[in-house]
C-alpha cells in the first residue's frame, strides 16, 4: 500500500524539480496573486512537506514545528530541489521501517487532526499535489505554464 503512495509522491516531486528546472531565480519572486504566497515561498514550503508532514504527524508540537521551517528556509532553485529530494528520501527511509501495526497505529496533530500512519501519509500526497496545483494555476497567471508531465 505505502509503495502506491510512494510512487504518486514521487511522480508529485519529479514534475516539481522538473518545474524548478524551467524557472529563474528572479521567477521566484513573482506574487501573481495578490495577498498570496511568491513562487518562491510557495516552493520553499512544498520542498519541506514531506519532512514537515512527517514530523507533524509523529506529534511535533507548533513551536516544534516553526521552529523546523525557521531552521530550514531554501530560498534558491538548487536549494528548492535538492530540498525535495532529500524530504522525500527521508520520508520513504522512516516509512519503510514502519511494521503494519505501526502503519495502522493513529497519532494526532498538534491542531487535533488524528489519523493513522497510512492514512497520514496519503495526507501527505495529499498535500504535496494541492500545492503543486497552486503553483500550476500561479505560473501559467504569469505567462510561465510549465512544460511537464503533471501524471504518468
Amino acid at each position: 500500500m505505502i509503495e502506491s503512495a510512494f510512487k504518486h509522491i514521487d511522480t508529485a516531486v519529479s514534475s516539481l524539480v522538473d518545474i524548478c528546472d524551467q524557472l529563474s531565480e528572479e521567477d521566484l519572486d513573482l506574487t501573481p496573486i495578490e495577498g498570496k504566497r511568491s513562487i518562491r515561498e510557495l516552493l520553499s514550503h512544498l520542498a519541506l512537506v514531506c519532512r514537515a508532514d512527517l514530523y507533524i504527524s509523529e506529534g511535533s508540537s507548533e513551536e516544534e514545528m516553526t521552529q523546523f521551517y525557521q531552521e530550514n528556509c531554501v530560498c534558491s532553485v538548487n536549494q528548492i530541489k535538492d530540498s525535495f529530494i532529500e524530504n522525500r528520501n527521508f520520508l520513504y527511509q522512516r516509512y519503510m521501517q514502519f511494521t503494519t501495526e505501526e502503519l495502522l497505529h493513529v497519532t494526532t496533530s498538534y491542531w487535533g487532526a488524528s489519523y493513522s500512519r497510512l492514512e497520514w501519509l496519503l495526507e501527505m500526497m495529499g498535500h504535496m499535489y494541492h500545492h503543486r496545483g497552486q503553483l500550476y494555476t500561479m505560473l501559467t497567471l504569469t505567462g510561465r505554464e510549465p512544460k511537464t508531465a503533471m501524471f504518468v
